[in-house]
């Protein structure tokens, strides 16, 4: 995928998806087309998932709902992002103004050089490693990231069973 985020591991920790989820949502992707997996580890069988052609015909897209999003979600323009990305002909910083020349149409992300900005790199390992290990982390405010969706889950998920086991037992006194 993109970023470095190719393997299920890294996509987990950092969409805060259930496997389950995850999974099915790479298994549709992957049946439309849309990414590939490849085998990158025989033992245990691992895979990363890659960007197929198909997928990068939503280049131009993804860019405009980016550079919308930069225009108007409320983003303090003066704050770094979380990437930086700068056009590679031009050499232009791509910002909330940029519209690509005529001869770099149609636009593809290969034409750009991407920087994860090292505040955020450090909160993407840091949500990596609490991943791993189960447990929260407190995030900065100047990025929109919440705390880690996992771990928020489970608790609240075991919050409810406690909830429904107490309601069964109160339901079977009557």
């Amino acid at each position: 995928m993109r970023m470095g985020n190719d393997r299920f591991d890294g996509i987990q920790a950092q969409t805060g998806m259930s496997p389950n989820l995850l999974t099915q949502r790479l298994k549709t992707m992957e049946d439309n087309g849309l990414i590939e997996r490849r085998v990158f580890q025989e033992r245990p069988r691992r895979h990363a998932y890659c960007i197929t052609g198909k997928a990068r015909e939503l280049d131009e897209m993804m860019l405009s709902l980016r550079l919308w999003g930069m225009r108007h979600c409320g983003l303090d323009p003066e704050a770094e992002g979380a990437v930086t990305m700068k056009h590679r002909r031009t050499g232009a910083v791509i910002g909330s103004d940029w519209q690509p020349e005529e001869e770099d149409l149609p636009f593809t992300f290969s034409q750009v050089e991407t920087r994860v900005n090292p505040a955020w790199a450090a909160e993407r390992a840091a949500r990596a490693e609490a991943f791993a290990t189960g447990r929260r982390i407190q995030v900065s405010k100047r990025t929109p990231q919440k705390m880690d969706a996992p771990v928020a889950l489970k608790a609240e998920n075991g919050k409810r069973k406690a909830r429904s086991a107490k309601l069964d037992s109160a339901s079977l006194k009557d």
